[in-house]
């Protein structure tokens, strides 16, 4: 199964919509799910930084005839290592948070290391982008585009997180990340009868719908870090049908009550919206068949 660049930015939405579920679970993370992420996370930086070196000595040995057929190499490294890293800091946020909230520090170094991992290809990205082969404006300008997009989807992904467990080193711009935190995503977590998330999970799948031809060069360790995550989640995360429980019902069947009696106050949207394109559930059965 390949996922593409706009799948996985979706995934990054759905990890950020059930977070929650995630955090407040008593199970405890697996230690081979954690593993799994850092192992193909780690391996994946390694393979980018790889790849842009070469295209950065390259460059420093080749004429400016040859940079147009470097950038078309280089263009798909660019677009992943931008796009990727929504999940990234999206997940290592939530890592972070699973760790305060249960007081203890056992996911949180992962999330640290491979977040810093990903920022130090970014840096050699970010580099390439602006010192890189001569080409024309508009395309270096359509590759910035991307990152300034994935910049913005992220901050408003992890913002929630920042603002409830003080996290807003995973944002691209605090500030913006917190400001989310406290307008648009309050009232994503406090929505009653409007679906919200789906909205969002619309604006990532109209955001990043140029991407979605785009079959990264890592889907080898883009597989294993979804597979990770989704590994992550325990079964009481899901319904009967295999789908997300509303965090009302959740928290009331680990308490003991019954789902009737769940604070009418507390009730958040029920379900990643069925229109959703990719659903966890799903990708996890296909990951079992594997």
């Amino acid at each position: 199964m390949n996922i593409n660049l706009r799948q996985l930015a979706e995934i990054a939405a759905l990890v950020s919509a059930k977070s929650t579920l995630l955090i407040e679970s008593s199970t405890p993370i697996s230690d081979e799910d954690l593993q799994s992420y850092w192992q193909c996370t780690r391996d994946r930086t390694v393979d980018w930084i790889r790849r842009l070196d070469e295209v950065r000595s390259t460059i420093n040995s080749s004429s400016e005839s040859e940079h147009a057929a470097i950038w078309v190499s280089l263009k798909p490294v660019l677009s992943e290592v931008f796009v990727t890293e929504i999940l990234t800091r999206v997940w290592g946020a939530t890592l972070t948070a699973i760790d305060r909230h249960r007081n203890v520090r056992r996911a949180a170094p992962i999330a640290s290391h491979t977040t810093n991992g990903h920022r130090d290809a970014r840096g050699r990205a970010m580099r390439l982008l602006v010192n890189g082969p001569q080409v024309p404006m508009n395309e270096l300008a359509q590759i910035d585009r991307i990152r300034r997009k994935a910049e913005r989807w992220t901050d408003l992904l992890v913002g929630h997180l920042a603002l409830k467990y003080e996290l807003d080193q995973f944002a691209f711009e605090s500030r913006r990340a917190l400001e989310f935190g406290q307008s648009q995503m309050r009232q994503i977590l406090e929505a009653n009868d409007t679906p919200v998330w789906e909205f969002v999970l619309a604006g990532v799948r109209l955001g990043f719908s140029s991407l979605k031809s785009i079959q990264p060069l890592s889907d080898y360790w883009n597989r294993g870090i979804v597979e990770a995550i989704i590994g992550t989640f325990p079964p009481d995360c899901f319904d009967t049908n295999g789908m997300f429980q509303s965090v009302p019902i959740n928290r009331a069947e680990r308490s003991g009550l019954s789902p009737e009696r769940a604070p009418a106050a507390s009730k958040e949207i029920a379900e990643i919206p069925i229109t959703s394109r990719l659903q966890f559930a799903k990708l996890k059965q296909r990951f079992e068949q594997q």
